[in-house]
C-alpha cells in the first residue's frame, strides 16, 4: 500500500505540491486528474523518486521510501512520449529493465515475450520500433514497464499522443489489464473519460492540492467545489434561484415556458448534440446541450427549465 502524507515539493520559490495526503491500497487504481500546471506529473515524480520533497512522507507498506533512490524503490514509470529506445528492436526494449537489473539474457527474453503477448504484442519481438503505430509503441512501453514485476505502476498521460478512437479502445484494454494482473496504479491524466473509464478512485488537483477524491459517481455526480464543477464542464450560476450551485449542460433544457429567460450567443456541434452558449440576464452565459430537429439559432430568445435533483449545491 501507498501512503503519502503532508508531501510538499517545490521549484525554487514556487510551489508544486502543497500538503498532498493520499493513500492508495494494493490493487487500486487511482486516477490523478487536473489541468496542466496542477501538479500531477510532479506528484508521480515525487513518488518515483524523481522530485525531492521538501516535507512529508512516502511509504509502501509502512517503510519509508523518502531517503530510497528511484532505482531501489521497485516501482514502474510510464510517460506520454514512451521514451522508446529507436535502435532496439521491440524484444531489447521490454527487456531493457531487466537487463539493467543484471537479469540473465534468457530469463530477460523469456519475460519479455511474456509480456509482449500480454499486451496483444505477441510475435512483434524483432520489429523496429520505428515501424509501429502510436498504438503500438505504447503497448511497447507498458510491457517494458510491467517487465520488472513493480509493485506500483505509474502512467503518465499515456494515451496522449493517441487519436480518439485508439484511446477508447486502449482504455478499455487498460482497465482488464488492470484487473487482471490487480495493478497497483497511479494514472495521470487531464482527460475525464480515461479518469471515470479506469480509476477506482479519482483525485482532482489544482494548485498542487487535491481538490477532490472519491469514486468516479462521486466526484462526477457531486463536485466538491466550483474548481471541480468547472473543470467537469458543469455551469457554474447563480441564476436558479437556489443560491450558488452547478449543474452539468444536458441537464438544462429548452420549455416554452421555462422559468429562465436568454438568447442564444453561440452554437456548436458536438457530434451527438449542438452545445449552446445561453447569456441570461445578470449572469454568465450558460451551456446547454441540446438534440432534436429544432435547434435555436444564435440571436433567437429562449427559456429554460432545469429539475431540482440534478442541481448540485456549492459551498461558499
Amino acid at each position: 500500500m501507498l501512503r503519502i502524507a503532508e508531501l510538499e515539493v517545490r521549484y525554487g520559490e514556487a510551489v508544486a505540491l502543497d500538503g498532498i495526503d493520499l493513500v492508495v491500497g494494493d490493487g487500486e487504481v487511482v486516477s490523478v486528474l487536473g489541468p496542466s500546471g496542477s501538479g500531477k506529473s510532479t506528484l508521480l515524480r515525487a513518488v518515483a523518486g524523481l522530485e525531492p520533497p521538501v516535507r512529508g512522507r512516502i511509504e509502501w507498506d509502512g517503510h519509508d521510501l523518502t531517503p530510497v533512490p528511484p532505482h531501489r524503490r521497485q516501482m514502474g514509470l510510464m510517460f506520454q512520449d514512451h521514451t522508446l529506445f529507436p535502435h532496439r528492436d521491440v524484444i531489447a526494449n521490454v527487456a531493457f529493465g531487466l537487463r539493467m537489473r543484471r537479469v540473465p539474457a534468457d530469463r530477460a527474453a523469456a519475460r519479455a515475450r511474456e509480456l509482449l503477448v500480454l499486451v496483444g504484442l505477441g510475435g512483434y519481438e524483432h520489429r523496429r520500433v520505428t515501424e509501429l503505430s502510436g498504438g503500438e509503441q505504447q503497448r511497447v512501453a507498458l510491457a517494458r514497464a510491467l517487465a520488472p514485476a513493480p509493485r506500483l505502476l505509474m502512467l503518465d498521460e499515456p494515451l496522449g499522443s493517441l487519436d480518439r478512437a485508439l484511446r477508447e479502445r486502449l482504455m478499455v484494454e487498460l482497465r482488464e489489464l488492470f484487473t487482471r494482473l490487480g495493478l497497483t496504479s497511479l494514472y495521470v491524466t487531464h482527460d475525464h473519460d480515461e479518469a471515470f473509464a479506469l480509476a477506482d478512485r479519482v483525485a482532482v488537483m489544482h494548485d498542487g492540492r487535491i481538490a477532490q477524491l472519491g469514486s468516479p459517481v462521486e466526484v462526477w455526480e457531486h463536485p466538491a467545489n466550483e474548481f471541480v464543477a468547472r473543470f467537469l464542464g458543469y455551469n457554474v450560476t447563480d441564476a436558479l434561484g437556489s443560491g450558488r450551485v452547478a449543474v452539468r449542460p444536458d441537464s438544462l433544457r429548452i420549455e416554452p415556458d421555462g422559468p429562465i429567460a436568454g438568447v442564444v450567443t453561440a452554437r456548436t456541434f458536438r457530434r451527438d448534440h449542438f452545445l449552446l452558449e445561453v447569456k441570461i440576464a445578470d449572469g454568465p452565459a450558460l451551456e446547454v446541450a441540446v438534440t432534436g430537429d429544432r435547434i435555436p439559432a444564435v440571436g433567437d430568445a429562449v427559456r429554460l427549465a432545469v429539475d431540482s435533483d440534478v442541481v448540485v449545491p456549492l459551498p461558499p
